[in-house]
């Protein structure tokens, strides 16, 4: 049982002690979905849950985990209240994604993110060196993807219905329609997640990394809640093998 011993942080309501050094976020996913995945994986057993607007948070003796709601907005006090603590060492973020017209990527299946790019997000004129990239010990090789994240959910997506505003931001159609050329993925949070694990330490040493699936194509929405359930699984699985293999690395 977690007993604070000091003042909750003021958006998250995170306290020091529900902090791991290894730490697992998920943002944007159904909690329903999202909590069977971990019941699948053996959690939330002896964990303690704590939730505060749309912050969820389960600790565990060798992890924390926490599943919050979608875009910078939330990404930006997460970070700089659970960096703020000094006791995550390892972060990775899951969760399900779009597919983009490249298509290669099966649906279902989660995949570590050596690339990222912004695309409409509070970022963008701020970090100019893309893409962004992980910062991983002993990062495996094998097969990887690519993601763009951006604030428009419906950017990507091909204008099937009236009222489609893109024709009205013309800079960043063309980000969209460049990006969606040769990028695997699209969501609204893994390079908003490396950016400000990049910006917001003040001393280097922390680990990040992200490993994101297709639940869908982006031309058709409504494959995403069919397969989110199987990306989410996989991911989980993913980012708590990383997890214990950059452990085991940091022990020596």
């Amino acid at each position: 049982m977690v007993q604070p011993s000091q003042d909750a942080s003021p958006n998250t309501k995170l306290y020091i002690e529900q902090i791991r050094p290894s730490v697992i976020l998920c943002f944007g996913e159904d909690k329903g979905a999202f909590t069977a995945a971990l019941h699948t994986l053996g959690f939330p057993s002896g964990a303690t849950v704590s939730e505060f607007r749309g912050y969820t948070i389960w600790t565990l003796t060798d992890v924390t985990v926490i599943l919050a709601s979608i875009g910078t907005g939330v990404v930006e006090p997460l970070l700089y209240e659970l960096l703020g603590t000094r006791r995550a060492q390892r972060i990775v973020l899951v969760g399900t994604a779009g597919r983009l017209g490249v298509g290669r990527l099966p649906l279902g299946t989660g995949f570590p993110i050596t690339e990222a790019y912004l695309a409409g997000t509070g970022l963008d004129r701020e970090v100019a060196d893309q893409p962004l990239r992980p910062e991983w010990p002993n990062l495996a090789v094998g097969p990887a993807a690519s993601i763009v994240s951006s604030d428009f959910y419906y950017g990507f997506s091909p204008p099937t219905r009236p009222g489609d505003y893109r024709h009205r931001l013309p800079a960043l159609r063309r980000d969209f329609e460049r990006l969606s050329v040769f990028v695997d993925l699209v969501d609204m949070e893994v390079a908003q997640f490396y950016a400000l694990c990049r910006l917001i330490p003040e001393q280097p040493g922390l680990h990040y990394l992200a490993i994101k699936g297709a639940s869908n194509g982006v031309d058709n929405q409504s494959e995403q809640n069919t397969h989110a359930p199987a990306v989410l699984l996989d991911c989980l699985e993913k980012a708590l093998s990383a997890l214990f293999n950059a452990s085991r690395f940091a022990k020596g």
